[in-house]
């Protein structure tokens, strides 16, 4: 007998969501780069950050 998986049932996608993608999609392939660059910036410096709790 063969283990049936269960279906994985995505919610739609909001007006924003869809906007935000079509503007990515239609976006210049230097803008592009240059918030790839920006984003990897941005993730090294959170990885040197010292966070504290008080």
């Amino acid at each position: 007998m063969q283990k049936q998986d269960k279906e994985h049932i995505e919610p739609a996608m909001t007006e924003a969501e869809i906007e935000r993608l079509k503007r990515d999609v239609y976006r210049p392939d230097m803008e592009k780069f240059r918030l790839f660059t920006d984003m990897l910036r941005r993730n090294a410096i959170l990885k040197k950050a010292l966070i504290r709790h008080r």
